[in-house]
C-alpha cells in the first residue's frame, strides 16, 4: 500500500467518524424533543397462560414511574422498568424500549408451568426451566397436579430454582417436563399422588383406572408399556373393564378387573 492510498484511507476514516458524531448528536437532540405519548404493552404468550394482564403490567409500571406520559423519552429509565417487571415471579422475561414516535414498548413473557404441586406448606408451580413460583389465586394453569406425601425444604411463597436437597421435587420436575413435551401424556395425566418416592400413582384424565407407577425410575419405559396397553388391550376389553393398572414389574402390565 503506497502513501497516497494510506492518506485516502485516513481521510475516509476521519470523515466516517465525524459523520457518526454528527448523526449521534442530531439523534440525541431529536430525542430530547420527543415526549412519551403512549405505552404499548404486549403479553406475548397470553393465549397460553394469563397469570398477568396488561392492566397489571401498567399498574406495576406506574408504581415505579408515576409520570411517564408526557415525559421526554430520553429520560425514561427502561432498565428500571425491566427490573421492576422481572422481579415478579410470574414473569419470565420483560423488555422495555422507546421509539421515535413517542411510544414506550413493553413486551412480557410469562412463566410456563409444567406441574402444580400441593403440599401442607402451600401450593406452587414448577415451570419448564425448573423455576418454582407460588400458586396464583387469580388464574389457574391446567397442568398435572401433584398431591400426597411431599415435604419440600423451602417455605411457602418460595421463588427460585429447586434446591439441591429436594430430590423428589427434582424428579417430579423431570417427569413433568417429559409430559409437557408429549401431547398425549400431557392431555392424559391429570394427577400424580405420592405415597412415598417409591410408590407414586397416576390418575388419568380418560378412564377410571388407578395406575401404579412405583418410583419415577425408568418412567419413560413404564409409560411406553402403558401406551401399548392403551393401544392394543383397552380397545378390545373396554376402558371400564379394569380398575387398576400396575406398571412396576419388568416387562409386564398387570391389570386388575
Amino acid at each position: 500500500m503506497n502513501a497516497k492510498q494510506k492518506i485516502m484511507i485516513g481521510i475516509t476514516v476521519v470523515l466516517f467518524v465525524a459523520y457518526l458524531v454528527t448523526t449521534t448528536g442530531f439523534v440525541d437532540k431529536k430525542r430530547q424533543q420527543i415526549y412519551c405519548r403512549h405505552i404499548d404493552i404486549t403479553i406475548c404468550d397470553s393465549a397460553v397462560n394469563r397469570f398477568i394482564d396488561t392492566r397489571n403490567v401498567r399498574q406495576l409500571i406506574d408504581r415505579a414511574n408515576s409520570s411517564l406520559i408526557g415525559a421526554p423519552v430520553d429520560r425514561i429509565n427502561t432498565r428500571r422498568i425491566e427490573n421492576k417487571l422481572n422481579a415478579q415471579s410470574v414473569i419470565r422475561n420483560a423488555s422495555a424500549c422507546t421509539s421515535i414516535d413517542g411510544v414506550l414498548h413493553i413486551r412480557v413473557y410469562q412463566r410456563r408451568p409444567v406441574m402444580r404441586v400441593l403440599t401442607e406448606q402451600g401450593s406452587f408451580y414448577i415451570d419448564d426451566a425448573g423455576y418454582i413460583f407460588p400458586f396464583s389465586h387469580t388464574y389457574t394453569s391446567y397442568v398435572p397436579i401433584v398431591t400426597g406425601n411431599i415435604a419440600p425444604s423451602f417455605k411457602a411463597g418460595h421463588t427460585g430454582d429447586i434446591p439441591d436437597k429436594d430430590n423428589l421435587i427434582k424428579q417430579l420436575y423431570t417427569f413433568g417436563l417429559f409430559l409437557d413435551k408429549h401431547d398425549f401424556w400431557q392431555s392424559q395425566v391429570l394427577q400424580l399422588h405420592v405415597h412415598n418416592a417409591h410408590d407414586i400413582e397416576i390418575i388419568p384424565r380418560v378412564g377410571n383406572q388407578l395406575i401404579k407407577l412405583g418410583s419415577l425410575d425408568n418412567y419413560e419405559y413404564k409409560l411406553k408399556k402403558l401406551y401399548a396397553f392403551y393401544r392394543y388391550a383397552l380397545p378390545n376389553e373396554g376402558w371400564k373393564r379394569y380398575s387398576k393398572i400396575d406398571l412396576r414389574y419388568g416387562n409386564q402390565v398387570i391389570a386388575t378387573k
